[in-house]
């Protein structure tokens, strides 16, 4: 046998080519396998397939019998008490339709060659657009909005859009969601097909579709919304502002040009660009466009208002029913604004009249601003340069004016009176018209008092929010700008119950009775100071909370982790948090963008319902037009338990002491009703707030400048808490927070957080440092204070008392133990040097002084020695702590 190996080379050269020909073989059968497995499962998928198409026609609303021309049901707005506090009703639906003859051409083309390029050509469905569009409808599984024409657009608007809302009944999965958007797809596409075919007017379809598309900011169709954007009919715009107006129709709320400017002017740059590559517009027509100031416009423009605008309230209504419509129920957005306009809803707010009432008296009342009121003001103008061009200038372009021009980054646009308000401003104007005249009918002034205030009242047993105030003074100026529910602004100390001491006490290891040394402190670059610049030394954690202090509460963050304290704020239901908010400055509230009000208001009433979390809502239910209930958030609410309620209440018995001794002293308002609360500021008292509760509601008050500058006095907030409360009290029965039974009281020293030493924490030379701190169950601490300590000083070398040192001379103190210089605590303490170091002045050879001036017969200190002892070269009382 040839074992050589060229034998072997050949040999497996052989079997290979065997075993690849079998594996070859075996490829092709199982090849043949799948193909066949692959055409039965198709076949039977379009068997199946086309059975379900035909199911989902047949339940298609039939042509004959469709009307796509906008009409609709006013919706109306109830308080809690069932009378009715609004009407709303799609202004641009049925009481402001233009005909197509109206509409700029600019505009049409602007919507076709964003919306659908290939209007005039198909016949109802594009097919090029679906096919291009189903790769991303599947990958993204959502096929609500890819490759739609203006025909389906128009038919999902104005048909379907009554006909699937009648059929949403409860919260839908994602899986039942991407079934009906496919069902509903289908059903698209043919009645699309099947209308063209009937109307053969591709001009009567884009009238309609341009009267009712959903343009946001509550308008519906391209007349509503060039009145409401521009101030002005349809038939007078430019080419920009249809540019605007056609990048709003992608997302109504995205792109909304007042809201959302930098978005919306991309979107209309991809407009302006669409219209020039498919020939509407030349590049000298782009350009010009493109250097049009649109938004100084819209953004001036829309700070009036008519007489009629809905009250802050109401528009807080109208987007949490907005908000609930797409995301629980799976609407789109054009669709759950056609439901809020057109769909004749029945919307049962929660808002207590008499509450609001209050509220809005209160804000208005000039008593409760301490340092007064001062004015400043919306500004537009635009000036016509000598070379044509136009510039727009607003109140925001004169801050920063004359902040460069004073070289004093505190400038502020806030002034004594409306008079100087408008001086400056007439001072501003001569300054930009050096080189322009005045555009004329484009200035544009609004006063506004300042500061400013929000307020939230909510039930924080049910999250119903019972009243909001959204800025002090007219409407008018803000219809879009919400203080209480869309402003974000720094929440200062308040966040410290939130991020750190929570969190500390939840789950971190500490109690109230807790302690950390109240001293100056650095981390790495950053060095952090009390308001007051005083440093307390040991401080237990209900002090630093009755007294604000800042210290202690950084480095308690520090010791439980940044990671647990941001952990707990977004479980306080905050959506405006960052990564970058993951820092010590979190237990400070110091974040990257604020919250706002109202989720503040829902994070206090979390604590103050025992530690659960109920989101803030604005309504009970929704009934559409025939009184079914399509939305139900007294079953249907975001709810959660944050903390337990030991812990919860154990905060809340910290914050009663903030209202009677810390503070808070200047929001209680009495009565014997229990009232807990924090108060907060932010660096230079640009923001001033106060947040509370009882055991009835939750209310939360925030003051300061629009335009962030430095304030004088922080006490407002304070005074509306209290003067708001205590209204809305008046006639309810006296209660206190309930304990519960794991709730246990301990002894403890202020100074350590542990067992006080018997005779010692006693007798500070402060006085007693033993108080009675409640506890968690399981929590109270099993060890002896640390930080008191019984020694003897010598007076005459301040040093440990040797046992040469004679009994005149000897002090016996309590001391304080690792107090650092520039504590208060640091004068009772005892130095390092003290503690390694015995009396040199005292030795063997010391002989005390008689009396008689005779010397003493000399002892021989050994005669008082006993045999085996050790010579002891300190003198300390039992018990103590060891000092090395």
């Amino acid at each position: 046998m040839n074992y050589g190996k060229a034998a072997l080379r050949h040999r497996a050269r052989h079997v290979d080519a065997k075993s690849t020909k079998i594996r070859h073989k075996c490829t092709v059968i199982l090849g043949q396998m799948l193909l066949l497995f692959i055409l039965v499962a198709v076949a039977a998928g379009i068997s199946a397939g086309l059975g379900a198409v035909k199911g989902i026609l047949a339940s298609a609303p039939d042509i004959s019998e469709i009307d796509v021309i906008p009409t609709g049901y006013s919706t109306t707005v109830e308080a809690g008490d069932g009378s009715e506090i609004a009407t709303l009703v799609a202004a641009g639906a049925n009481r402001q339709y233009v005909t197509l003859d109206e509409i700029p051409e600019d505009l049409q083309h602007a919507v076709i060659a964003i919306e659908d390029e290939r209007f005039y050509e198909h016949n109802g469905i594009d097919l090029r657009g679906i096919a291009r569009a189903l790769v991303t409808d599947i990958k993204s599984m959502d096929f609500s909005q890819g490759a739609s024409t203006i025909t389906q657009q128009l038919i999902k608007n104005n048909v379907l859009n009554e006909q699937w809302a009648s059929e949403s009944e409860g919260q839908i999965s994602r899986l039942e969601k991407v079934k009906r958007q496919v069902q509903r797809k289908i059903q698209e596409m043919y009645i699309a097909v099947e209308l063209e075919k009937k109307v053969e007017d591709k001009d009567w379809i884009l009238e309609n579709y341009l009267n009712s598309i959903n343009l946001g900011s509550n308008t519906l169709g391209v007349q509503a919304a060039s009145r409401r954007y521009f101030g002005k009919d349809v038939s007078e715009l430019t080419l920009s502002e249809c540019a605007v107006l056609a990048g709003i129709t992608k997302n109504p709320t995205g792109y909304n040009p007042i809201l959302h400017p930098k978005k919306n002017a991309r979107r209309r740059q991809l407009v302006l660009s669409e219209m020039k590559e498919q020939g509407y517009i030349s590049k000298k027509q782009y350009d010009a466009a493109l250097k049009d100031d649109v938004y100084g416009r819209i953004s001036e423009h829309n700070d009036v208002q008519e007489a009629s605008m809905n009250t802050y309230f109401v528009d807080a209504v109208i987007d949490d029913v907005f908000n609930d419509l797409v995301e629980k129920k799976g609407y789109s957005e054009n669709e759950a604004y056609k439901a809020i306009y057109q769909g004749g809803l029945t919307i049962k707010s929660t808002q207590d009249l008499n509450i609001q009432k209050i509220c809005d008296e209160e804000a208005a009342n000039p008593a409760n601003y301490d340092a007064g009121t001062k004015y400043s003001f919306f500004l537009s103008f635009q000036v016509r340069e000598k070379d044509e061009t136009i510039h727009t200038y607003t109140n925001q372009t004169m801050l920063s004016y004359y902040k460069k021009k004073n070289n004093n980054k505190n400038y502020s646009i806030n002034f004594n009176s409306e008079e100087e308000c408008r001086a400056a401003i007439a001072q501003y104007e001569a300054d930009m018209l050096e080189s322009g005249e005045l555009v004329e009918d484009s200035e544009y002034i609004f006063i506004t008092m300042q500061p400013q205030v929000a307020m939230t009242i909510m039930d924080q047993t049910s999250g119903e929010v019972k009243a909001i105030v959204g800025g002090r003074g007219s409407k008018a100026g803000n219809r879009t700008w919400n203080r209480a529910t869309k402003t974000c602004r720094q929440p200062g100390s308040t966040f410290k119950i939130i991020a750190c001491y929570a969190p500390a006490l939840d789950a971190g290891g500490k109690t109230l009775a807790s302690v950390q040394d109240d001293a100056p402190f650095t981390v790495g670059d950053k060095t952090y100071n009390n308001y007051n610049h005083k440093y307390g030394g040991f401080t237990n954690i209900r002090k630093a909370i009755t007294s604000s202090i800042n210290i202690v509460t950084v480095k308690t963050l520090q010791d439980i982790g940044v990671n647990l304290g941001y952990k707990y704020a977004r479980s306080f239901g905050f959506t405006t948090l960052k990564e970058t908010d993951k820092n010590l400055g979190l237990s400070l509230g110091g974040l990257t963008n604020g919250v706002t009000n109202l989720e503040l208001t829902g994070a206090y009433g979390a604590i103050a319902n025992g530690g659960e979390y109920i989101e803030p809502s604005f309504y009970t239910q929704v009934l559409d037009h025939d009184g079914n209930v399509i939305l139900d958030n007294t079953v249907d609410k975001e709810r959660h338990q944050v903390l337990k309620k030991d812990t919860a209440w154990l905060l809340t018995d910290a914050m009663k002491d903030v209202m009677t001794s810390g503070t808070g002293t200047r929001a209680y308002f009495g009565t014997g009703m229990a009232q807990a609360g924090k108060s907060g500021t932010t660096t230079l008292n640009r923001d001033a707030l106060f947040a509370g509760f009882t055991p009835y509601y939750t209310c939360v008050v925030w003051g300061g400048y629009d335009d962030n500058s430095i304030q004088s006095s922080t006490a407002y907030p304070k005074n509306l808490w209290r003067a708001v409360m205590s209204r809305v009290h008046e006639n309810l029965e006296v209660k206190d927070f309930t304990m519960p039974a794991d709730i246990t009281q301990a002894v403890v020293c202020s100074k350590s957080g542990l067992l006080p030493k018997e005779g010692i924490c006693t007798n500070d030379p402060r006085g007693s440092q033993t108080y009675t701190e409640y506890f968690a169950k399981g929590t109270v601490p099993k060890t002896e204070c640390d930080r008191h300590v019984l020694v003897k000083i010598c007076k005459e070398s301040g040093k440990l008392a040797g046992q040469y040192c004679p009994e005149s001379d000897i002090q016996t103190q309590v001391r304080i133990v690792d107090a650092l210089q520039g504590s208060a605590d640091y004068e009772y303490s005892v130095s390092k040097s003290i503690l390694n170091e015995t009396c040199d002045v005292h030795d063997e050879n010391f002989k005390p002084k008689d009396d008689s001036g005779e010397d003493e017969e000399e002892e021989n200190p050994d005669d008082e020695q006993l045999d085996g002892e050790e010579e002891d070269e300190t003198i300390v009382d039992e018990p103590e702590e060891t000092i090395e």
